[in-house]
């Protein structure tokens, strides 16, 4: 890969309130840690944690520092705003994307402290900001290199009562597939773009694949946000255990969703926060 980017680590929602978040997702069946906060910028998230990946739901806690453009996104409401991928060495990451002749960052630090009932944790991860040109479909998009992995899942923090255990797939929409599979191939690589009749595919060899379809497409599935121009991120798929547990928690507390022709089960955005998510049998 050109930039040395690896799988899909985490899709981010931009929310205005963290705390009544914080009460739906745990509706929708989720484990939800308590929020933690950046210290070198101005936004405050909650992350539901998985074994390979995590769903990070990110808010404003001060306007007045960075704020990776979650403010501009807000002003057009709640949603699906961002995808983090994985970067084993951001340095090298950087390096390779320089060499390749992308528009691409330096990394830097981020801290993030999270107040829990018996103790702080402290993590520590190098991000690798990328030129908007370069994720056609994503809306944002950066690099992540965990440098504190190993305190960033708790005991029971897997253990969700709908059952998810990983993100299968995200979706985009993007209007000029040429250019976006040009943009791909100079980021991940020819090798991990597949381009078919009205989409592309992006394969990273683990973890969630990304579908990039048409507005068209969207609006046919019930994804689309004309709001956000012709190219953002519509829709996340979770893996669950089991789909009849993961639909009794939804009975049980009253949330809003259908079941799609695939036996998927499409929750109402309203629900999720302005996410539109799918949760689909492993």
């Amino acid at each position: 890969m050109t930039a040395k980017v690896g799988r899909v680590d985490h899709p981010v929602v931009a929310v205005y309130d963290l705390k009544a978040t914080r009460a739906q997702y745990q509706k929708l069946g989720f484990v939800v840690p308590p929020s933690g906060k950046h210290q070198e910028w101005g936004t405050e998230n909650l992350c539901i944690m998985f074994a390979g990946d995590y769903l990070e739901i990110r808010g404003i806690g001060d306007p007045n520092k960075f704020l990776a453009g979650v403010d501009k996104f807000l002003e057009k409401g709640q949603g699906l705003y961002s995808v983090a991928f994985n970067a084993k060495s951001a340095d090298e990451s950087y390096k390779m994307g320089i060499e390749s002749g992308i528009g691409i960052e330096p990394p830097k630090h981020l801290n993030r402290k999270l107040v829990l009932e018996d103790k702080v944790l402290d993590l520590h991860f190098r991000t690798v900001m990328l030129d908007h040109s370069l994720y056609p479909g994503l809306t944002h998009a950066n690099l992540c290199e965990h440098l504190t992995a190993d305190t960033l899942r708790q005991p029971g923090w897997l253990d969700h009562p709908n059952g998810v255990i990983s993100f299968g797939r995200l979706v985009g929409v993007v209007s000029d597939f040429d250019g976006a599979e040009s943009a791909y191939n100079k980021l991940l690589g020819a090798e991990s773009v597949r381009r078919e009749a009205g989409r592309i595919w992006l394969n990273f060899g683990e973890g969630a694949d990304i579908e990039l379809i048409t507005p068209a497409e969207a609006l046919q599935r019930g994804d689309d946000h004309p709001v956000r121009g012709d190219a953002y991120l519509a829709s996340a798929t979770l893996m669950v255990k089991d789909i009849a547990t993961t639909a009794q928690v939804f009975y049980a507390n009253n949330i809003r969703f259908r079941a799609e022709v695939d036996g998927s089960l499409r929750v109402d955005p309203q629900e999720a926060c302005g996410a539109h998510l799918y949760f689909k049998q492993a």
